[in-house]
């Protein structure tokens, strides 16, 4: 392999090794240790030790229990209740209204882990037409704002129709990383960047080889054309077959669709942000 090639293609390994290990380093590593809540739960009030209330049917029980042991370590880790509640309710067919019930769940049971109506979430997911909330009160409200909110759900959202279970593992472990500020980036890398980047690294690939090989000429036109040039008798164009090429405009007579959008913002000292599904 040639040399210049080879040093760029360690080089490229290093840096993937390097970038990876250190995600990997901000989610399991020291930092997530250094960012755990010191703070004890002192909210006596809350009308239940409960934090899945799985009413639209959609987890096994198992899978209930994976998903609340994975929440109450969460809730120790960030000092925050965190609470999902799956439902099947046709009336609820919009933002505001998702919103209202999200918030008035978790004041009626009081929710918080310093106080009733205290620092927490609820993810609230209607099932009978698709709209979620996640609503955020106290130290939460502060902490995710707008454009976090709506990253949680489009990831949670992701993955729901046909992974219930795997999407809220996630929007549970989303939901914790950006409490402790372990995502450093919201956007992941598309088809288009990922060929944008492909083309950079064949570019330099290809500049290098070129500068690694600049020498002296080793053919000339007498290699290929023989003493006195070359003499043409005949010129004619001879036109083989033609082709005539059809392409289709789309029209697009549809602009709804799947995905976020609920950015009306939540009332009475909460925030939050809506999806559908």
């Amino acid at each position: 392999m040639n040399k210049t090639y080879r040093n760029i293609i360690v080089g490229v390994l290093v840096a993937g090794l390097i970038l990876g290990g250190l995600g990997l380093f901000l989610k399991y590593g020291v930092f997530q240790g250094m960012m755990t809540s010191k703070q004890a739960r002192t909210n006596t009030q809350c009308l239940t030790q409960e934090r899945i209330f799985d009413e639209a049917n959609v987890l096994t029980d198992a899978q209930e229990e994976s998903l609340f042991e994975l929440l109450s370590e969460k809730e120790q880790m960030t000092g925050m209740d965190i609470v999902l509640l799956t439902i099947r309710e046709p009336d609820i067919n919009d933002y505001y209204e998702i919103r209202d019930y999200a918030q008035s769940y978790y004041e009626e049971n009081k929710f918080g882990w310093d106080q009733p109506n205290g620092d927490g979430i609820i993810y609230v997911d209607n099932w009978a037409t698709g709209y979620c909330w996640l609503c955020t009160t106290g130290k939460a409200s502060e902490k995710l704002d707008d454009g976090t909110i709506q990253f949680i759900i489009n990831r949670t959202n992701e993955t729901i129709n046909e992974d219930p279970y795997g999407a809220y593992r996630t929007m549970i472990d989303t939901v914790s990383s950006e409490m402790q500020n372990l995502n450093l980036f919201h956007f992941r890398i598309g088809n288009f960047w990922l060929l944008l980047i492909a083309l950079i690294v064949a570019a330099v690939f290809a500049a290098c080889n070129l500068i690694g090989n600049k020498g002296k000429v080793t053919t000339s036109r007498s290699t290929y054309v023989p003493d006195g040039g070359v003499k043409i008798n005949r010129h004619q164009d001879i036109f083989l077959r033609s082709h005539v090429t059809r392409t289709k405009i789309e029209t697009d007579h549809d602009s709804g669709g799947n995905g976020g959008g609920g950015s009306i913002g939540g009332t009475g000292g909460h925030g939050g942000g809506g999806g559908r599904h």
